[in-house]
């Protein structure tokens, strides 16, 4: 996928903070199993999301692997969400609100990172430029595929994941009122910030 060079960077900035973050919970000595998996999740995805915008990107995650990971992902924040902890408990959800609300949120964010790894596929697969409907560009730093069919589904990804990022906010800043764990807070403030950059990454750009 093809953006601005700043808007590149800016996500590719975004989503190192969140692949930080999100592997310092993971080597936490404290963490469950679950939580562990599902900060792993959180980094690869992270670890895509920042390769996205540049020409190396499909090197270090491809759209196949991206399709296989974050099904797996899915399924597995599916059994969490509909298992109401029979299957283990998620440390940290971030602050306020329903823990199995935003384990929901995360199924659809890594459904979303499936649809953006079939949406990255003609790349990977070398398509042919005249193929009809669809246009294939490289610049320096990215390239695209666009179709006329993926254009009103990236559009209703944008407003999900704007709506979740305002979502997400309101919840941050309502829990600035509540004594809460650090590490609760800093989960819900990584989270704010995948979002976001989901929210922007899905934006058509032709």
């Amino acid at each position: 996928m093809s953006h601005s060079l700043p808007l590149s960077v800016f996500l590719t900035v975004l989503f190192t903070v969140t692949a930080l973050g999100y592997l310092g919970f993971a080597f936490r000595p404290s963490s469950t199993g679950v939580s562990r998996v599902s900060d792993v999740f959180h980094v690869l995805m992270s670890v895509a999301m920042l390769a996205m915008p540049w020409s190396w990107g499909m090197t270090l995650a491809p759209p196949t692997l991206q399709i296989i990971v974050f099904a797996l992902a899915t399924v597995f924040y599916l059994v969490l969400t509909l298992g109401s902890g029979r299957y283990g408990s998620h440390e940290h959800h971030g602050p306020g609100g329903s823990g199995r609300l935003v384990l929901g949120y995360h199924v659809v964010m890594m459904a979303a990172m499936v649809v953006m790894g079939v949406m990255m596929l003609p790349m990977a697969g070398g398509v042919s430029m005249s193929m009809p409907e669809m246009d294939m560009a490289g610049s320096g730093h990215g390239s695209h595929v666009s179709w006329s069919g993926w254009t009103p589904i990236s559009w209703v990804l944008v407003a999900l994941f704007a709506a979740a990022t305002v979502w997400l906010l309101v919840r941050l800043i309502a829990s600035a009122r509540i004594r809460q764990h650090p590490l609760a807070r800093l989960d819900g403030v990584l989270l704010l910030l995948m979002s976001a950059g989901m929210a922007l990454a899905f934006i058509p750009t032709s």
